[in-house]
């Protein structure tokens, strides 16, 4: 449906996309996630026909529209602070785009659309209101419905509840995967905020500093990552990630702490893919348990200070100097300073190279 094909922009010396590369299919919701400065909104405003690549194409259904202006796209875009039209109510602010001269749609259209997607969104008690009266919900709604009632081929979507309270962000997350099932629309968003990527996407892009690293389900990129950008990205709450040194069969923490001894055939694996001995371990924080167990690789360590996140908790712990984070919901009544026994299966543990990043596969 979509296809950015090796793009290429920068400003000025800064070079915010690095021959990217992402084909989007029809009727899915493909995320773009990454932290502020990634590119995100370069991307969309380049699938928009806003910026034009340094170098790249950019392809709609096979057909190159590279040099296409943005209103021939059939493209609906979601800004980030929403852009709004003050002067006009709620009904004409979503009927703006459906009276251009380039969409005509009769008056009919408009007001059965208008209401349609009104009433889906919730909103429809507010058309006549004026938009500098709503809340931040109420807004961003507008904003949704907008760009939904064009009906274009493709909506892109800016962090479109970037700005919302989270109890706001949890309900509109769902109800955008209900509108997205009802319209079946193409939808390429893009985020810095975990939970809304992976709970609704189909498929996720992780980029960092204009660098696309891995796409795939959400499921997937926390199984399986290829790099230990996206190992950090994709998991909520964050790896850990720990320098460590191979010498030997064994590897070790910075202060010569065995973590364990590698097999003769996972050796051979890795001696394949890497001769660098300065390496990185990710350990999930689920995966790290309370207490001793026999058959898992165990350590002891101090207990800096406990996040209460409802049902569940996060530990901090010092590890030889080493910030470590445990999501448990086991009860833990120790405090600052005391010892705490932690123990995960060796199997659970990512190895990356410490050079670029790239996952070392045992």
């Amino acid at each position: 449906m979509l296809k950015l094909h090796n793009i290429t922009k920068s400003y000025g010396e800064v070079k915010a996309l690095k021959e990217l590369s992402i084909e989007l299919n029809e009727g899915e919701i493909f995320v773009l996630l990454g932290p502020t400065g990634a590119g995100k909104t370069t991307t969309l405003k380049i699938t928009a026909g806003l910026l034009k690549p340094d170098y790249g194409k950019v392809y709609f259904n096979g057909i190159d529209v590279t040099e296409v202006p943005p209103a021939f796209r059939d493209v609906a875009f979601v800004f980030e602070n929403y852009n709004l039209i003050p002067i006009y109510n709620v009904y004409d602010n979503i009927a703006f785009a459906l009276r251009s001269r380039i969409t005509r749609v009769d008056d009919t259209e408009i007001d059965r659309r208008v209401n349609a997607y009104s009433r889906d969104l919730h909103i429809n008690h507010l058309l006549d209101r004026r938009t500098n009266t709503l809340s931040g919900g109420e807004i961003q709604r507008v904003a949704l419905a907008r760009a939904l009632v064009r009906q274009a081929s493709l909506n892109l979507f800016d962090e479109p509840l970037s700005n919302l309270d989270l109890k706001l962000r949890e309900e509109l997350r769902v109800e955008f995967k209900e509108l997205h099932k009802k319209y079946q629309s193409t939808i390429f968003y893009v985020t810095h905020d975990h939970d809304s990527a992976v709970s609704i996407a189909d498929r996720i892009g992780i980029i960092n500093e204009g660098v696309l690293y891995q796409i795939d389900t959400p499921d997937n990129l926390i199984k399986d990552p290829d790099n230990v950008i996206v190992a950090i990205l994709i998991n909520s709450p964050a790896i850990n990630i720990i320098d460590c040194f191979l010498e030997g069969k064994t590897l070790f923490l910075k202060q010569n702490t065995p973590v364990y001894e590698l097999t003769g055939a996972e050796m051979d694996k890795i001696e394949r893919q890497t001769r660098e001995k300065e390496l990185q371990i990710g350990i999930k924080p689920r995966s790290i348990g309370i207490g001793k167990r026999k058959e898992n690789l165990n350590f002891s360590a101090k207990i800096l200070h406990i996040e209460y996140q409802g049902y569940n908790k996060v530990i901090n712990v010092d590890l030889l100097g080493i910030n470590i984070r445990i999501l448990t919901n086991e009860k833990v009544a120790r405090g600052y300073g005391d010892l705490l026994d932690i123990n995960f299966p060796k199997k659970e543990v990512f190895i990356f190279n410490k050079k670029d990043g790239r996952r070392v596969r045992y």
